[in-house]
């Protein structure tokens, strides 16, 4: 009997140290410390940069439209008519790469007041391709030769930089130039000296604008001998955002 009762106490000893030592883990538990949060004071500004460049590439879409009562005769008479524009624009140096057709459908023509309802009276073909001028004094050529083999159809000339990227670049670096003068001010306003750049977002994608040619002009000009094209410039714009620290 006394044997059980001393293992019965060196067993309670043990359980009581156990949960001794269990209870002082809990009291000592390391708890994570929050840092404080530090304030960055900053001033942000939108800078804006512009190149104006002269543009260096045209594409112009024109082509031939057919009529006739006979939708093959029709469709015959405009390939032959096309075919005379792409050999003549190949022969003054326009290469088949640049030559696309953007364009080609047929449709009937009705005569809506026939006896017993509409009636199709013939038939409409029309053919138009886009074509890449990269010598920007050929355009005038290019519309002129056009004319002259039968083209009757233009939707217009557009000019643009093949380069788009070299030029938005530089405009990128005017635009942070832009910025910093900005923030500079209104840390002077305020009376501290601002540090360098902690963040700088660039607000557009880049590339040039197109100039589109009018087209009523362009229509006129297909009746005319020579074909007077004036380009003017294309403005690059990049806007960004900056924060500087002060």
């Amino acid at each position: 009997m006394k044997k059980f009762t001393k293992i019965l106490s060196t067993t309670l000893i043990v359980a009581g140290l156990l949960t001794i030592g269990f209870t002082g883990r809990e009291l000592f538990k390391a708890e994570p410390v929050m840092a404080d949060s530090v304030k960055v004071n900053t001033i942000t500004a939108m800078g804006e940069g512009i190149v104006k460049v002269k543009p260096d590439i045209a594409y112009i879409t024109m082509g031939v439209r057919t009529e006739n009562k006979d939708a093959k005769v029709a469709q015959t008479s405009n390939a032959e008519k096309m075919d005379q524009v792409i050999a003549a624009l190949k022969k003054m140096g326009i290469e088949e790469k640049d030559i696309q057709t953007s364009n080609y459908s047929v449709y009937p023509q009705y005569d809506y007041e026939a006896k017993g309802g509409e009636k199709i009276v013939g038939y409409t073909v029309e053919n138009t391709v886009r074509i890449t001028v990269r010598d920007i004094l050929k355009v005038g050529d290019v519309l002129d030769i056009g004319v002259e083999q039968g083209a009757n159809v233009s939707n217009g000339i557009q000019f643009s930089v093949a380069d788009t990227e070299k030029y938005y670049q530089e405009a990128l670096k005017q635009a942070v130039k832009n910025a910093r003068g900005k923030a500079e001010a209104m840390g002077e306003a305020i009376g501290v000296t601002l540090k360098n750049p902690s963040s700088i977002v660039e607000q557009s994608s880049g590339g040039g604008n197109i100039i589109y040619a009018d087209r009523a002009a362009v229509k006129e000009s297909l009746q005319m001998a020579s074909t007077p094209i004036s380009t003017g410039e294309l403005d690059i714009t990049a806007i960004v955002e900056v924060s500087f620290q002060y």
